[in-house]
């Protein structure tokens, strides 16, 4: 039969390969020769050293909570002010256009074109 790797193995560490992580480390082996008998991971092995208090560092990668911080502003009353002022103004330069070059009015433009074209 050919000499295969076994497959690394991934999850959660079972009480068995904790205790066999500790005294592997507690008995001054190295992370890769702890990796080797374990089939596990370097990075692995080293956050569950972190997670035990073994070693010291920060565990990679970093996990953030899901929970999304939702930000509400309240806009300021010159905001607003200043932002129907600007509806306003556009809304009153539109009509006049429509009033003055009616060929410019997309309503009479669909109006006329369903009026006489399709019927």
């Amino acid at each position: 039969m050919a000499n295969m790797k076994s497959i690394r193995k991934v999850g959660r560490y079972s009480k068995q390969e904790v205790s066999e992580l500790i005294r592997m480390f507690d008995e001054g082996n190295s992370i890769y020769k702890i990796c080797k008998n374990l089939n596990r991971s370097q990075k692995s092995i080293r956050n569950n050293l972190i997670r035990l208090g073994k070693m010291e560092g920060e565990i990679s990668p970093k996990r953030f909570s899901k929970s999304k911080t939702i930000v509400v502003s309240n806009p300021s009353v010159g905001s607003l002010a200043l932002g129907y002022i600007w509806y306003g103004f556009i809304l009153l330069t539109l009509s006049m256009i429509f009033v003055m070059k009616p060929h410019f009015n997309i309503l009479e433009i669909i109006l006329f074109y369903f009026t006489f074209v399709i019927f």
